[in-house]
């Protein structure tokens, strides 16, 4: 898998950053690949936005906006046009949130090979191989 491009859901970095009991080390490991150059992922400003808008102090929103920043081989896509119109066109066909068609385009739209989520509807997704973190 070395080098193929992931796509990955917001709720990856969640369970990484609140060490879920029974996904957070399965996220772990995600996270140690990219830091390996063993994977490379692209992620949605989007999941800035849901990661940085759970309560916390000040200081843990400053270290958690730095982490996302300095994770090695992630990028994070911005909202373009096309993103936002491919992104429309998925909530039209599949009926996803607004916030899982954006993650689906901006994987689509950068050419990764597979979506990681634990997001089990994500799965009738066809235009992307959609994988659930358990089966990573």
């Amino acid at each position: 898998m070395k080098n193929k491009l992931i796509g990955l859901d917001t709720n990856i970095f969640i369970y990484y950053f609140h060490q879920h009991d029974h996904f957070g080390l399965p996220a772990k490991k995600i996270f140690t690949q990219l830091a390996n150059n063993k994977i490379k992922a692209v992620t949605s400003v989007i999941t800035s936005i849901e990661l940085l808008s759970f309560k916390r102090s000040e200081k843990e929103i400053v270290e958690l906006k730095d982490f996302l920043l300095e994770i090695s081989n992630l990028t994070i896509s911005d909202l373009t046009n096309d993103i936002a119109i491919e992104a429309a066109r998925i909530r039209r066909d599949y009926g996803f949130r607004l916030p899982d068609s954006v993650q689906l385009a901006t994987s689509l739209s950068k050419k990764a090979t597979r979506f990681l989520t634990n997001d089990v509807r994500l799965k009738k997704f066809k235009e992307l191989e959609v994988v659930l973190l358990e089966n990573f």
